[in-house]
């Protein structure tokens, strides 16, 4: 079987040589984008917003498997692995939640036929 680097994009192999200096860490990108199908762009997006570090490294206590029913602990789980990130949002220390959600609807396009509920 060939090695992943060998399967993906010369792109995307230069974006991890230059922005990933542990190995495995690189692998993993790399095994990410393959599995993915990461452009380029979001390849250097993941790994500037520190993907790795907050899938693989960061210790996440929950006890989900110990209160919920099989489905919905794996459900739960998978969810603490994919936080949202909204580094598109300038955001201040003073800021509370509503000041958040006003934030994220004036970031949808008003063209993007997404209704938003008020």
């Amino acid at each position: 079987m060939q090695q992943v680097v060998a399967q993906i994009p010369w792109g995307q192999n230069i974006v991890l040589l230059d922005k990933v200096n542990d190995d495995n860490t690189r692998r993993w990108y790399a095994e990410k984008t393959l599995k993915n199908g990461w452009t380029r762009n979001v390849l250097a997006h993941q790994i500037e917003s520190d993907l790795y570090t907050r899938q693989v490294i960061a210790n996440k206590v929950s006890n989900f498997e110990n209160r919920l029913p099989s489905p919905q602990s794996e459900l739960a789980v998978q969810t603490m692995k994919d936080p949202y990130i909204f580094d598109f949002i300038p955001f201040r220390e003073d800021m509370v939640e509503r000041d958040i959600e006003n934030a994220l609807i004036k970031a949808i396009p008003h063209n993007s036929g997404v209704r938003i509920a008020q």
